[in-house]
């Protein structure tokens, strides 16, 4: 009750915010918010939400607001669409019960890791024996040596199947919430219209001026899009690759380790130290960030994810690099627990925000559109 309490002062909070913007209109050229609350008289808690995951967390309008504090009106929309992201994720889990994990997200995580990459020391024992963990494997299935293939991507088929019923689930409950329909998603023309932003991270640009965000300071910069870049990229790359090894081993029959000079180790490689120099960049961006307008309750999802995700790749490459020697067992045992538990927290943890900003995306697109025509 108390929860449900705290998430109706924050609409509030909010809705006052979008009125007082909605009547002053200074930062209409920043991002898709602004123009797309003009078309709004009221808003209702579905508007807000869906104004909340268009927000890109620059902060130039925080920086550009003569209504910030200290001033009376405290404006901080950056900090209140932060918070209201939040519950909107809650809103959307499924199952909905598992929506409070967002709550304690950075101790939640830290839980997971351990007790998955303990689950994977265990089986490892269990199909093997504890010695097994420090002997040097060579050749091909030498990883399977150390945990069964079956086992392996039994798991993993399990748990993707289980993330993307979640995934699928939660963006209905988030599309359908102020009346569009799935049917719209049939329309090309919003795919079209959101491609390029998608990948391209337009509205990290900080607006129509294209001078960055200012996410540090209220000086401009583009370093905080470029870090997306590469977590994003690299994050591609490295579901191509494993795409590409579940090619090999089930058409061809050709089981990992891959030899170096492989497409399968190439573009790994490439999506690891990408989403490794992403990680590693976001965390120092948070470190020496304004604090003013970010939601300092909210900061342990923030590093908590960004350290599994970078912990993923980076235990990965050591793997790669570690593959022939007697290190290789609990490398092996240490990243698939990694692995385990960002696939299972990928539902509700920061991971949804890209779910989310792509279905808010696609509704400005089809907004605006329908405005244009009338």
């Amino acid at each position: 009750m108390f929860e449900i309490k705290e998430q109706k002062i924050r609409l509030n909070k909010v809705r006052r915010e979008m009125e007082i913007c909605n009547a002053c209109r200074y930062c209409e050229s920043l991002c898709p918010v602004f123009p797309q609350i003009t078309q709004f008289r009221t808003f209702k808690d579905e508007d807000l939400y869906y104004l909340a995951n268009l927000c890109h967390n620059c902060k130039g309008c925080y920086h550009g607001c003569q209504y910030a504090p200290p001033h009376e009106f405290d404006i901080n929309i950056p900090k209140s669409f932060s918070e209201l992201r939040v519950d909107s994720y809650m809103q959307y889990a499924f199952p909905s019960i598992l929506g409070k994990l967002f709550m304690k997200n950075g101790t939640l995580v830290s839980i997971i890791i351990v007790l998955s990459i303990a689950l994977v020391f265990i089986l490892g024992i269990i199909y093997n024996n504890a010695d097994s963990l420090f002997v040097s494997y060579d050749g091909k299935s030498s990883f399977y040596k150390v945990i069964p293939f079956s086992l392996m991507s039994g798991v993993s088929l399990g748990i993707c199947s289980y993330v993307m019923i979640a995934f699928i689930i939660g963006f209905k409950r988030f599309w359908t919430q102020n009346g569009d329909t799935l049917n719209d998603l049939l329309d090309l023309y919003l795919w079209k219209s959101v491609f390029s932003d998608v990948f391209t991270l337009k509205h990290l640009d900080g607006g129509d001026n294209a001078h960055g965000c200012t996410h540090t300071s209220d000086r401009f910069t583009h370093s905080r899009k470029w870090y997306h870049h590469a977590v994003m990229y690299g994050f591609i790359l490295t579901l191509i690759s494993t795409s590409i090894a579940a090619f090999y081993h089930y058409i061809f029959h050709i089981d990992a380790p891959y030899d170096y000079d492989s497409i399968i180790v190439i573009t790994g490689t490439i999506g690891g130290i990408l989403v490794v120099i992403g990680t590693i960049g976001l965390t120092y961006i948070k470190i020496i960030a304004d604090k003013v307008p970010i939601s300092q309750k909210l900061l342990g999802m923030d590093y908590s994810f960004i350290a599994l995700l970078g912990l993923v790749n980076l235990t990965g490459l050591l793997l790669l690099i570690l593959r022939d020697g007697i290190y290789m067992p609990i490398l092996l045992c240490v990243h698939l627990g990694f692995v385990l538990a960002f696939f299972l927290l990928m539902p509700y943890c920061k991971f949804v925000h890209a779910l989310y900003r792509l279905g808010a995306l696609l509704k400005y697109a089809k907004y605006t559109r329908n405005n244009k025509n009338q």
